[in-house]
């Protein structure tokens, strides 16, 4: 094994917004830099930044930079770089922002004997841990049972790693609402777009493990899993007061139910156009909000939960 397979490496901000930051670069999945929240490291300042500018990812014992198509590049030692190996020592310049590829030092005299990693009941139980909102999980389950549409769900993949556990293993409908490369790269970290079946043991697992914490919101509609895709895909980038387009996380109950009230009759109708109600919990997980459109405003309903345990 070579010494930066052992120490790891990791990048270091040294000239930008968040100089003196550092993000470790993880053995399992891409480390995304750029401007979007969804980024592993994420810089919303750095308006030179691309949204998704760059990666850097393990492969067998290397670790490969790609830059992810973005505006204005990405310069390794000075040089623009579409894919390239790194080493200790070299400098990535994307944006405003300057990093170092910097080794992680480990203390081989000291280092504690790594843990076997855990079976998959152990990682099963990790991902059931219940969130804040847990004494009323089970009202909230039974609340969501009770919608006649159909119901999914779009969840956070970002929000808590037990997210990506629990959709894997799941294997009820999820797609990514990105598509293309950055879908590929983003699969695992972006806004999932889940069916919820009668009987899915995945709306108990969410609503048990996410309660409370904002992993995401549910929604029912009477159409095609990829229709209701497509239709939420119109909604990740919305223009702000200056004309520029941002990301508007709506699969956010945080937003999605500050937002509803006060939108106006044309985006109301264009966003509940595929959608029947949106459903989330309260400020105060002990309630359960759901709103529909009529009349070109926002109705919303609110029911108390029963708290158990």
């Amino acid at each position: 094994m070579s010494e930066d397979q052992e120490a790891g490496l990791v990048l270091r901000v040294i000239s930008g917004p968040l100089a003196g930051q550092t993000a470790r670069i993880p053995g399992d999945r891409p480390l995304l830099v750029g401007r979007a929240p969804e980024s592993d490291l994420s810089i919303t300042s750095d308006g030179e930044l691309s949204a998704l500018h760059f990666s850097v990812e393990q492969i067998d014992g290397s670790y490969l930079l790609r830059d992810l198509g973005s505006r204005n590049g990405t310069q390794v030692n000075r040089e623009r770089a579409r894919e390239v190996s790194l080493r200790d020592g070299d400098e990535i310049r994307a944006g405003g922002t300057v990093f170092a590829v910097v080794r992680r030092e480990v203390n081989r005299r000291y280092a504690p004997t790594q843990p076997a990693p855990p079976s998959r009941r152990a990682r099963r139980a990790a991902a059931l841990a219940l969130a804040t909102g847990a004494p009323f999980a089970a009202s909230a389950r039974a609340r969501l049972r009770q919608e006649r549409s159909p119901l999914f769900a779009v969840v956070d993949a970002a929000r808590d790693p037990r997210i990506r556990l629990l959709l894997g293993e799941a294997g009820e409908q999820t797609a990514s609402l990105y598509t293309g490369f950055q879908g590929e790269i983003l699969a695992d970290v972006g806004p999932t777009l889940v069916h919820l079946p009668h009987g899915s043991r995945l709306l108990d697992a969410l609503v048990d493990g996410g309660w409370g914490d904002c992993w995401g919101v549910f929604l029912t509609s009477d159409r095609p899993f990829s229709d209701v895709r497509k239709h939420l895909r119109r909604f990740l980038l919305v223009e702000n007061g200056t004309g520029k387009q941002q990301y508007f996380r709506f699969y956010d109950p945080r937003v999605l139910r500050g937002f509803l009230p006060t939108c106006g009759p044309r985006k109301l109708e264009a966003l509940f156009e595929e959608v029947e109600a949106f459903a989330m919990e309260a400020e105060d997980p002990g309630k359960l909000l759901r709103f529909t459109a009529r009349g070109g405003k926002a109705l919303r309903e609110e029911s108390a939960l029963e708290r158990q345990g």
